[in-house]
């Protein structure tokens, strides 16, 4: 009889390792400009953008540049408020609300570093040093803490909620989110687009939540 060790080795190794440097490295950040009607001051708001993200944090959104456009028509939406946004990605409607004198903006995104280090870097090339803005890690329906204990343990005058109901499965979630950190007389900003037409009804199906939640 064959001794253990004189059995064959079947297991594959290696064989199924991709060699270093077969692939691609991935794509760099980018940045893009927001352009804010004149006079406004300033003018032009930065947005550092990952490569590649599978949470879709390398989209500069329409909805935020439409929600950023109705803060600088309405600057009385954000001035002397303290303001939330969820999913940020870019983060452009948070970087005109500081540029709108917001009382206090707090930057969320799901909890990862690439993601919330990019949203730094938004900051810091816009409002560096600014002690009204701050970023965190946020996972919708979860503890709302030390989002609360950066507002002074206050809930929020406004949240911003940009291109964020196309996740279906995240609704009941982010519901919790917003009656958890949204003050009674406070404001959500829904704003987004359909981006598959043929699930209109699902999109929409958030604003009902809210209508029968809310």
């Amino acid at each position: 009889m064959a001794s253990d060790t004189d059995q064959e080795d079947f297991s594959f190794g290696e064989m199924f390792e991709e060699p270093a440097g077969y692939l691609p490295p991935p794509p760099p950040s980018k940045l893009v400009e927001y352009t804010r009607p004149s006079p406004l001051d300033p003018r032009t708001i930065k947005i550092n953008l990952l490569g590649t993200h599978p949470l879709w944090g390398h989209h500069l959104w329409n909805a935020s540049k439409v929600f950023a456009s109705y803060i600088d028509a309405n600057p009385q939406t954000v001035r002397n408020k303290s303001v939330l946004e969820l999913g940020a990605a870019g983060a452009l409607p948070s970087m005109i609300a500081c540029a709108q004198k917001a009382r206090r903006i707090v930057v969320t995104d799901y909890p990862d570093a690439d993601l919330l280090q990019n949203i730094q870097t938004t900051i810091d090339l816009n409002f560096p040093r600014s002690p009204i803005i701050s970023v965190a890690g946020h996972l919708w329906g979860h503890n709302i803490e030390n989002i609360l204990e950066l507002n002074g343990n206050h809930k929020y005058n406004v949240l911003v909620l940009c291109d964020l109901v196309f996740n279906h499965s995240e609704h009941a979630a982010l519901m919790r989110s917003v009656l958890g950190l949204l003050e009674k007389d406070g404001r959500a900003f829904v704003v987004f687009t359909h981006h598959r037409p043929w699930l209109v009804e699902q999109d929409l199906k958030f604003l009902e939540r809210a209508q029968s939640e809310g």
